[in-house]
């Protein structure tokens, strides 16, 4: 087994947690409609307070240089604002928002992933300091959702919110989700709507996220999904911004989106080729930006890989499980002739890999007993430094969901299971 002092680096963590923290309130406080100007500033200068309380003493940051910060080419910006001891290199060159206040996909994901790291220490005593709780959208973590929607149903609810992110207004109920989970569903943000108009990603079907630029005469609409690999494979579009308000723009794709043939196609979850069709902002609710992301996200490839694996050992005597035993973990495989489950895996979604890895050192491996991790096809990058950690532990291996598929139905068809 790994034995890691993990007490410096965790440490570190919750320093940079609790700066993208600050910045987070930020984004809370421009963004925040139901917020007049005296709540605003209340809420800036809680974020003061956490940036200041990180820094620790005898390291002055001006109230006004934080405002600097929040819109404009030094929106999100940490270069010259903390001290030197702080070791800011894993987000070197990172904006934690972007120039209309929005946070960005990099700060986003820090945030909630350090925040999941940071639990885990504090649950086996790595870390026993204060971690600070601004009014932000902490209840609708990953864990707030699950715990929403445990129970004897608790797969198809979860299927559920994968599949719907967006419902009509007033259709809510007719999704039959525990009342706790019909909580997740608010009104479209700000930042995804143009005039009363708002379009779905063509990969997750969430809102994506509008801009409007201007060069000298020309005002120009972009759109594009707020998960990086959903725009890096299409979801990014541009329009002409024209006085017409009652008809919604039409948009153009940037590039070409391109679907993979062969091995990767089968969990293809990337954008397709089509272009969304603009829908009207009041007849719409959608899940909360941490749902989207952490549950909505994850789970379209989660879905797609346990009914590839389901569709590949039909008739064989094999059976595909999604969330077992209420999420025990993700994936794993039953025959009826055997009582235990096979190839029982964890599938992880993390932008900040060193986040994922200092959370299997808390939990030392998978705390739910996977054999393997497996991560989506477009994270592969990740998977030698995962493979070296989840072997330290007892686990069978890190790969990628298709490297998973294929080694599940070779095994079961070769009789090696």
């Amino acid at each position: 087994m790994i034995q890691a002092d993990d007490r410096t680096d965790i440490q570190q963590t919750h320093v940079l947690l609790e700066i993208v923290k600050a910045f987070a309130v930020c984004e809370h406080a421009m963004a925040g409609e139901e917020l007049d100007g005296p709540k605003r500033l209340d809420r800036l200068i809680e974020a003061h307070g956490i940036l200041m309380a990180a820094c620790g003493p005898g390291h002055l940051i001006r109230f006004d240089e934080l405002l600097g910060r929040l819109t404009g080419d030094r929106a999100g910006s940490l270069e010259g604002l903390l001290p030197d001891w702080i070791d800011t290199k894993d987000l070197a060159g990172v904006r934690l928002m972007d120039s209309e206040g929005v946070a960005t996909e990099d700060g986003f994901d820090f945030r909630q992933e350090a925040q999941r790291v940071m639990r885990a220490a504090q649950k086996v005593g790595k870390f026993t300091g204060q971690v600070t709780k601004p009014k932000l959208d902490d209840e609708y973590s990953q864990e707030a959702v699950f715990s929403a929607i445990k129970g004897p149903f608790y797969e198809r609810h979860r299927t559920t919110l994968v599949e719907n992110p967006t419902v009509p207004t007033g259709s809510l109920s007719d999704l039959k989700l525990p009342s706790r989970a019909n909580d997740f569903y608010k009104s479209i943000a700000q930042y995804a709507q143009y005039n009363g108009w708002w379009w779905p990603c063509p990969a997750c079907k969430w809102p994506m996220k509008v801009a409007v630029t201007r060069s000298g005469a020309r005002t120009q609409g972009r759109v594009r999904c707020l998960y990086p690999w959903h725009e890096e494979t299409g979801a990014s579009y541009e329009f002409v911004v024209t006085a017409r308000k009652k008809t919604a723009p039409s948009l153009s794709p940037t590039f070409g989106c391109r679907v993979p043939s062969g091995r990767f196609a089968t969990l293809w979850t990337g954008a397709l080729p089509q272009v969304p069709q603009a829908q009207p902002v009041e007849e719409h609710s959608v899940l909360v930006r941490p749902v989207w992301r952490y549950t909505v996200v994850p789970g379209l490839p989660e879905l797609s890989l346990h009914r590839a694996v389901a569709a590949a050992l039909d008739g064989t005597g094999w059976t595909s499980h999604l969330w077992p035993n209420g999420d025990q973990c993700d994936h794993w495989i039953t025959h009826q002739d055997r009582e235990k489950p096979w190839f029982p895996a964890d599938f992880k979604d993390y932008t900040w890999v060193n986040h994922l890895v200092s959370k299997l050192h808390m939990d030392s491996g998978d705390k739910g007993g996977a054999e393997y991790l497996v991560v989506p096809d477009y994270r592969q990058e990740q998977v030698a430094q995962l493979d070296m950690v989840c072997r330290g532990y007892g686990m069978k291996a890190a790969m990628t969901a298709t490297a998973y598929l294929e080694m599940v139905v070779t095994k079961i068809k070769e009789g090696r299971a």
